[in-house]
């Protein structure tokens, strides 16, 4: 008998299908896999070692974290790669170049490329034959080289002071023939930099001694034969390492580097020499704990050549501003005014002040008072000294102002000393020695820029104080309020541009008025309401305030409309004398329009008209504001006289009836946008339109506001700029930790 099975696709078509498991072939987080390849310079690190022709070069390892070690790892690379096991290796990895150990060796991630090569003890050897035969400069150069590429790693670090000392690189300082090669020398130097940065043991700054202090500071001091850029760099950085890291070697370089020898590499083209002396300057002035030593090296620097170095190297026209170069001048600037005489003035030299003065009628109990405020007076002798220096350099200056002060209005004038004071506060709170927002930063190429800053500045203060007086129209008791508005002026001027000397400050203040100000003051408020306006928290509060001013304007709208108004109505006739009207009023129930014809443009109702249509709203369809029809009917009627207004038109279209399929339409034509806007929106919202349309929206925007910024009248918005007071220190600390 035949058979009858059915063939195997056909049994396979109607076999059931088998779920497949999806399989995880991802290693568990613990092994890793990469690739290892031979160090081409390992024989160079390592002499003994040997590379065997069988030798792979590249193989791929997978490493077990948990289990196994750095040495594993170093043994199973070197069996697959057919290397004898008999040799020391290590394991590098680049980007940063270091040495893997057991502590590092859980860093490492899927995908990694290793280094198999000398140990860290074969490259400290090497590199330590290399120094100590010091013959051959080309290989003390790459063998310092290689040890500055391994200055942060501590795992050669430790084997350098294991098997060596850093006796050795001490002695390459101290060497008058490596001090000929540039390049040994710098790399040298960064290198050891490094090494006492990273302080592996106890091994730090404190632990160089003081002939490579000598030697060192002999770099930047002018006593080396030669300079280099690089040497020069590494130097400076590795002095102010050592004015920073401790006690000792910082007097050591108070005592080799006279602040004066760092003035010549302010002005090297060089920006990188200027900031990294700078740098070093500040170093040695904040960490002098010597007042009288501390005085003395800021001194140094109240000189004409350290000012021109400055002018001319990082504040010379046309160039950019170094943001870490201006930070440093700013600090080193912060050093020279701190030196500023503001002891109290003596006697005479207040008595001089009041000189000046007496040539005016004052009261005995005026000048009294006068001499107290300047004997107390904050700024003390530096004060007296710029009110004296402005007499006797600007005396035409200082005649004209008081002519003109003189010839004011009994009340309206200003009295010399006290104004002088003023001047004189607002000039220290610039210079940051007065409590405030210090303009330094803003200030330092002015200041830079004269030998006498603190009296240039308070002369140009002093003729922009009598302006902005004669400008405000003050009264005699308005001394603080002009000296806030200057102060705010001043501070606007010096963050509108970069100024570069006296001259120009004063010129453009003197463009700068009064009026100008005010103007940036209420360009200033309205940004800050404008910020305010578009915080999140006010935006979350407009919302909410919306729905409710959206009723509000829709209320009055419609309270207008129940008023009534009267409208030109539509006519075929193209003649302007057969204009007529119609009057248009919403019922008090809002539920019907009352349509009234009258004579003209002004309606009365005299109760006996028997003219009156009422539509109901309900049959209204829609209300719409078609432009076409307005703009047909503005030209065809009205286009001829010149004087009449395009007008806007109302049209409500009514719900078919029996005598009217498509339905009537009413129009009604105004010349006035608004009332045709508030009519038109108003009348969709009743017949149930209510999306919010352009009038009425414009209308609740400038609603909303209003009432926000009459919400936001007594909120206060911090200053960015201002800093916030830091509280003292409590007198009883722990009783202040333990309560909380």
């Amino acid at each position: 008998m035949p058979s009858t099975s059915l063939p195997y696709t056909q049994m396979a078509f109607h076999m059931p299908l088998k779920e497949l498991q999806p399989v995880d072939t991802s290693l568990p987080e613990h092994m890793i896999k990469g690739a290892v390849v031979i160090d081409k310079e390992l024989t160079t690190w390592n002499r003994r070692a040997v590379i065997p022709s069988t030798a792979l070069h590249t193989v791929f390892i997978t490493i077990n974290r948990l289990e196994q070690k750095q040495a594993d790892v170093v043994k199973m690379a070197a069996r697959e790669m057919n290397l004898p096991e008999d040799n020391t290796y290590g394991l590098m990895a680049d980007a940063p170049k270091r040495f893997i150990t057991n502590e590092n060796i859980d860093q490492l991630g899927s995908g990694f490329i290793l280094t198999l090569c000398a140990s860290p003890d074969n490259y400290v050897q090497r590199i330590t034959e290399i120094l100590e035969d010091g013959k051959n400069i080309a290989q003390m150069e790459n063998a310092v080289k290689t040890l500055d590429e391994f200055s942060l790693d501590p795992a050669l670090i430790e084997a350098f002071y294991r098997c060596s000392s850093l006796e050795l690189l001490f002695d390459l300082v101290r060497n008058d023939r490596v001090s000929m090669s540039y390049t040994l020398l710098s790399t040298c130097l960064r290198a050891l930099s490094s090494i006492l940065e990273l302080a592996v043991g106890d091994v730090t700054w404190k632990s160089v001694p003081r002939d490579v202090v000598v030697s060192i500071a002999a770099l930047v001091t002018g006593k080396a034969k030669r300079e280099e850029v690089n040497t020069l760099l590494a130097a400076l950085a590795m002095i102010e390492q050592l004015v920073i890291g401790d006690d000792t070697t910082r007097d050591w370089v108070l005592e080799e580097v006279p602040i004066e020898t760092l003035i010549r590499h302010v002005e090297k083209s060089d920006e990188r020499i200027a900031l990294a002396a700078l740098s070093l300057m500040n170093s040695m002035i904040r960490r002098c704990s010597d007042n009288d030593k501390r005085l003395e090296l800021i001194e140094s620097l109240e000189v004409v050549p350290f000012r021109n170095a400055v002018h001319s190297s990082l504040l010379r026209d046309g160039s950019a501003r170094d943001p870490k170069a201006l930070e440093q001048l700013v600090e080193v600037q912060r050093s020279l005014i701190s030196a500023y005489d503001t002891s109290p003035a003596s006697d005479s030299e207040i008595q001089k002040v009041l000189d000046i003065e007496s040539a005016n009628e004052n009261s005995e109990e005026d000048v009294e008072i006068w001499r107290t405020k300047l004997a107390e007076h904050r700024c003390g002798r530096l004060a007296t000294v710029a009110m004296v220096h402005f007499a006797e350099k600007s005396p035409q200056d200082l005649r004209m102002l008081i002519s003109e002060n003189t010839m004011r209005i009994e009340g309206g004038k200003w009295q010399l000393i006290p104004m002088w004071m003023r001047c004189c506060d607002i000039t220290a709170e610039l210079f940051g020695l007065l409590p405030g927002r210090d303009e330094l930063d803003r200030l330092i190429s002015i200041i830079f820029s004269t030998d006498s800053p603190f009296p240039a500045v308070f002369s140009c203060i002093v003729h922009l104080f009598h302006r902005t007086w004669r400008e405000m129209q003050a009264k005699g008791g308005e001394m603080d309020k002009v000296a806030s508005f200057v102060l705010e002026q001043l501070r606007h001027v010096l963050k509108r541009k970069e100024i570069h000397d006296v001259e120009e400050m004063s010129a453009d203040l003197e463009t700068f008025s009064y009026k100008a100000m005010q103007e940036v003051r209420r360009e200033e408020q309205l940004g800050k309401e404008n910020d305010q306006l578009h915080s999140e928290a006010v935006i979350s509060l407009k919302a909410k305030l919306r729905p409710k001013i959206e009723e509000l304007v829709r209320i009055n709208h419609l309270n207008y409309l129940k008023k009534g108004d009267v409208f030109r109505k539509p006519m075929k006739s193209k003649s302007l004398a057969k204009a007529a009207y119609w009057f248009w009023k919403l019922d008090a129930s809002e539920k019907m329009l009352t349509i009234t014809a009258c004579d003209g443009e002004h309606f009365v109702d005299d109760g006996h008209r028997d003219d009156i249509r009422q539509v109901w709203l309900k049959d209204v369809a829609d209300v719409t504001n078609n432009d076409e029809i307005d703009r047909k009917a503005s030209s065809s009627r009205f286009a001829s006289s010149p004087s009449t207004n395009m007008l806007r038109g109302v049209r409500v279209q009514l719900k078919p009836s029996n005598d009217l399929k498509e339905g009537e339409v009413l129009m009604a034509l105004t010349p006035d946008e608004t009332q045709a806007g508030i009519w038109q929106e108003s009348l969709a919202y009743l017949v149930g339109n209510t999306e919010m349309r352009s009038k009425t929206n414009a209308i609740v925007e400038r609603m909303l506001k209003m009432e926000l910024r009459v919400r936001l009248l007594n909120v206060k918005l911090a200053d960015p700029e201002d800093k916030p007071d830091v509280p003292p220190i409590p007198d009883d600390l722990i009783s202040f930790i333990s309560s909380f």
